[in-house]
């Protein structure tokens, strides 16, 4: 996949449930970055595996909560309790989880509403749900830092089929 597609995505379906999510979605991250396994269910359970075998590093969290926001521009966000951010790898997701950090949302279309773009993920890994061009879901990262960024296909979860 090209990184045009996510930069070319749309929201997803106003009637997107839960179970539309549900199964198991992988991100990954390259060779020295690891692969991140979420496995979704439709009771709003979750499990996240994150492995970077250069490191020797696994990181898996007990099943928890997560949960779907929608907003009023057509976006939707899922909220993973107790996840990290491992698209940086290893190092920062652990740091990310105990540190407060603001990331941005790429899909807010507004700079004025701070309170849309910018997201704490301190405790908990935040999600944006796309549509790409041929009508597959995917889960893309909040981008670590808020200045110019590209869209890139490694920051993507796909479901596994």
């Amino acid at each position: 996949m090209l990184a045009t597609d996510i930069s070319k995505s749309s929201n997803p379906s106003i009637n997107l449930q839960k179970s539309d999510l549900a199964g198991t979605w992988i991100a990954n991250y390259g060779d020295y970055r690891g692969v991140d396994k979420l496995t979704l269910k439709e009771d709003g359970q979750f499990r996240q595996i994150y492995e970077n075998p250069k490191e020797g590093y696994i990181f898996q969290t007990p099943w928890d909560m997560w949960h779907l926001k929608r907003f009023a521009d057509g976006r939707v966000r899922i909220y993973l309790k107790g996840a990290r951010y491992y698209a940086g790898g290893s190092k920062g997701g652990d740091l990310l989880a105990v540190n407060d950090w603001t990331f941005c949302d790429p899909f807010v279309k507004s700079d004025d509403n701070w309170s849309q773009w910018s997201v704490n993920m301190r405790g908990r890994l935040v999600l944006n749900v796309r549509l790409l061009p041929s009508n597959e879901l995917v889960l893309y990262h909040m981008w670590p830092g808020c200045g110019d960024s590209v869209f890139l296909d490694k920051e993507v979860f796909y479901k596994q089929k």
